[in-house]
């Protein structure tokens, strides 16, 4: 098991920054088509991607896994793709089910969970897929 490195740690957790933006973004430019529930929803979302990158910018949480630079590399794509994704998307569900599954994975990274990561990645693809 290796730890993340200092450049690792802030790359993740730009990545969950750069996600909860692209959250934000989705949820202004569809303000007025979401309900209120769908609203808080979003907001869940970011707050806890935002806590999520607090955590390990302030070592709160030490994941380590087996080959760590593979793992960040995959988790650097998904959470790129999907920022890229929540741009075009225009389904409300598949866009709401991108940020609970975005969180999903960054809860497994501080629970240094290869399962539940790989899960995670897995879901996002699929959902990305839908909406090409």
């Amino acid at each position: 098991m290796e730890d993340l490195t200092p450049e690792q740690i802030v790359e993740l957790a730009d990545s969950y920054r750069r996600t909860a933006r692209a959250l934000a973004e989705f949820q202004l430019a569809h303000w007025p088509e979401l309900s209120y529930e769908q609203q808080l929803d979003l907001n869940a979302y970011q707050n806890s991607l935002l806590n999520r990158a607090q955590d390990l910018m302030t070592l709160s949480v030490r994941p380590a896994f087996h080959e760590a630079g593979k793992m960040i590399e995959a988790v650097r794509q998904a959470t790129t793709d999907a920022q890229s994704g929540l741009k075009r998307i225009k389904n409300l569900t598949i866009a709401l089910n991108v940020g609970a599954i975005t969180v999903a994975l960054a809860a497994s990274i501080a629970r240094a969970n290869p399962k539940g990561i790989q899960t995670a990645l897995n879901e996002l693809g699929e959902l990305l897929k839908m909406e090409e």
